[in-house]
């Protein structure tokens, strides 16, 4: 098995553990709708990690980043610029969640996760758009 094959797996893998995890911790507490989004999301990713990692010369810069498939030196600085990015997105989202949730009781534990993994994939991907779109 080649090195591109061990991390194509490795990566499909993780996707995998990480949705079989998510969606037995969601079938549990009955929350079907936070389900739908977490297999959505992770089927995207999977389908993407897949076509990138087949042809890394046919794809963008983001689709690269997207995938975490770095070809070289300029890809690994992009991506260090882009996950700044979402460590400043995800600083400020933890900030308004902690004021929200001292403030307000209206909301269950759920939806601030599900808004926190919404609003950081989210921005991840503008992040990657971002920052090639900059160079």
């Amino acid at each position: 098995m080649s090195r591109t094959d061990r991390a194509l797996a490795l990566n499909i893998g993780v996707v995998v553990a990480a949705v079989v995890a998510a969606a037995a911790l969601i079938w549990v507490t009955g929350n079907l709708v936070f389900l739908i989004v977490i297999l959505a999301v992770a089927g995207s990713a999977t389908w993407n990690i897949v076509r990138i990692f087949r042809r890394p010369d046919e794809a963008s810069d983001v689709d690269r980043l997207n995938s975490m498939k770095y070809l070289d030196e300029r890809d690994r600085s992009l991506a260090l610029q882009a996950f700044g990015i979402v460590g400043i997105v995800a600083l400020v989202l933890t900030v308004v969640t902690v004021l929200v949730t001292l403030f307000t009781d209206a909301l269950g534990a759920e939806y601030i996760a599900l808004v926190q993994f919404v609003v950081l994939f989210g921005s991840w991907a503008a992040a990657n758009s971002y920052v090639t779109r900059k160079q």
